[in-house]
């Protein structure tokens, strides 16, 4: 069992936080259904509980082609406000890009491919789904009990945690 608690931020509007204690507990914090002080406050409490032996890997964001600028300066807010939390919490941290993370936690018998336009390509919701449900087949991963989908950002958010704890950051 590993001595570090490992956080891993899907840093969208509607992303996620997922925390791996050493215990193998886990915690979720739905950055759709918090503001910016919960979220603080959630760090903190992880902070506080792990001591000095937590990391956090953050998947690296970029600007999407296509994506309206509104829609990308508020990408970027959450990602500066996550990365200035981090920060000020004294929190070390990785930027890690998708494909980097998903490279080392996706198999082959993850991967669903979708076509568009007689072009194939990964459907990255539906492969991280699979690959999470394969990695951790007791875990809930809706977004709240209510809901009745599993949702692919708690999906990446844990999914980018287990990849900081395979890689010993």
């Amino acid at each position: 069992m590993a001595s570090k608690t490992y956080i891993g931020i899907d840093p969208g509007s509607k992303g996620f936080i997922a925390v791996m204690h050493p215990d193998g507990t886990r915690e979720y914090c739905s950055l759709q259904d918090c503001d910016y002080h919960d979220i603080a406050l959630f760090l903190k409490n992880i902070k506080t509980v792990c001591e000095e032996s937590c990391v956090c890997c953050m998947e690296e964001i970029h600007a999407i082609f296509g994506s309206s600028a509104k829609s990308t300066f508020s990408f970027g807010e959450t990602f500066g406000v996550l990365q200035g939390l981090l920060i000020a919490l004294e929190i070390p941290y990785h930027l890690v890009p998708p494909k980097t993370w998903q490279k080392e936690i996706w198999i082959s018998h993850d991967k669903v491919v979708k076509s568009y336009c007689g072009k194939k390509s990964t459907d990255n919701k539906a492969t991280s789904i699979n690959a999470a449900r394969r990695l951790f087949p007791t875990e809930d991963f809706r977004r709240t009990s209510k809901c009745k989908n599993v949702d692919d950002n708690k999906c990446d958010a844990t999914l980018i945690c287990e990849y900081g704890r395979r890689k010993c950051l």
